[in-house]
């Protein structure tokens, strides 16, 4: 008659939890790496566009600034027109340039912003493993919060700027 040691039985049922538990946790951790990979993948598609959409805007406005800046120069006054008339006219378009080029000038400033961000949180995702320290783990959690490249007035300010 073959007799079971129940310490050993329990201990081999210990044993076998403990490593589905383990296989378990690892398949989670697994599972939250490839989501937030998936996540870093997706905001570089986005900025990707969003320089694309900067790129255009800036071209489109230095354009517009440099007809602008043809047709002043090569602007003769018209015998039907008066000079008051062609400084009114001059300064609307002038305040509609400057305006264009302040809109321009803060999306780059955002889309920098947002590059030096994705930049950080990259490196923070391609860091993180079982063997990252808890203390290591605390420096990524409080870059990740404190958001150190955006600049808030910034953002509101795009944000207004919004219509």
């Amino acid at each position: 008659m073959l007799m079971v040691d129940m310490t050993s039985l329990s201990y081999c049922a210990f044993v076998f939890r403990t490593e589905a538990l383990l296989n378990m946790q690892d398949s989670d951790i697994h599972s939250c790496e490839d989501g937030l990979k998936d996540h870093i993948n997706k905001v570089k598609t986005l900025l990707e566009e969003l320089e694309c959409l900067v790129e255009d805007v800036y071209a489109i406005t230095l354009t517009a600034n440099i007809s602008a800046l043809k047709v002043s120069d090569s602007h003769t006054i018209d015998s039907k027109l008066t000079i008051d008339s062609c400084i009114i006219g001059e300064d609307k378009s002038a305040d509609q340039l400057d305006s264009d080029v302040f809109l321009v000038t803060v999306m780059i400033i955002v889309h920098n912003m947002l590059e030096l961000d994705y930049a950080m949180q990259e490196n923070i995702v391609g860091a993180l493993s079982l063997k990252t320290l808890p203390s290591e783990l605390e420096g990524y959690c409080l870059m990740w919060d404190l958001r150190p490249y955006i600049d808030d007035d910034v953002m509101h300010l795009a944000w207004e700027m919004c219509p």
